[in-house]
């Protein structure tokens, strides 16, 4: 009779290749974890991702309530469940599945101003504003996007 070795997957007698081949391989499954949320991401009702890859480190709510209307540009932003920065994952809203149109009225509730580390230099920071809108007085669905979404007094001169 003769000895059958049995090699178990991932592990090598080796302790420095076990530690390689352990890194290697979490370097592949973190690659397979993003390529999979952007494939997510393109579906064409919603999706989950993060905003700019951050966690905000404040945001501060104000209640508003006003009624405006769509950018002429909203199309080139997002529309989110939750302020962008709260939470890690985030259902990302597209805006064909809405069946809403160019200088449609949108309601707004709510502002969120949200803070958050600026990506060129450690010690600043960036504030985004997010304003809680719907399409419908009493609509029960509510959407949480950036201010160049809509229009208010303080962007309406100014053309991005």
């Amino acid at each position: 009779m003769g000895l059958l070795t049995i090699g178990l997957a991932g592990c090598s007698s080796n302790s420095s290749d076990s530690s390689s081949s352990s890194s290697s391989k979490a370097q592949e499954s973190q690659s397979q974890v993003q390529s999979s949320s952007e494939v997510t991401s393109s579906s064409e009702t919603s999706a989950t991702y993060a905003f700019k890859g951050q966690k905000a480190i404040r945001i501060r709510y104000e209640n508003v309530h006003y009624t405006t209307r769509l950018d002429n540009d909203y199309q080139e932003e997002r529309l989110y469940q939750k302020v962008p920065g709260s939470t890690t994952n985030n259902r990302v809203y597209h805006w064909d599945s809405l069946n809403v149109s160019d200088r449609q009225d949108v309601y707004v509730d709510k502002k969120a101003i949200a803070t958050f580390k600026d990506d060129d230099n450690a010690n600043e920071y960036d504030h985004e504003d997010f304003y809680r809108i719907s399409f419908g007085r009493n609509a029960h669905q509510k959407y949480w996007a950036s201010d160049d979404v809509i229009e208010n007094e303080a962007n309406e001169g100014y053309d991005d």
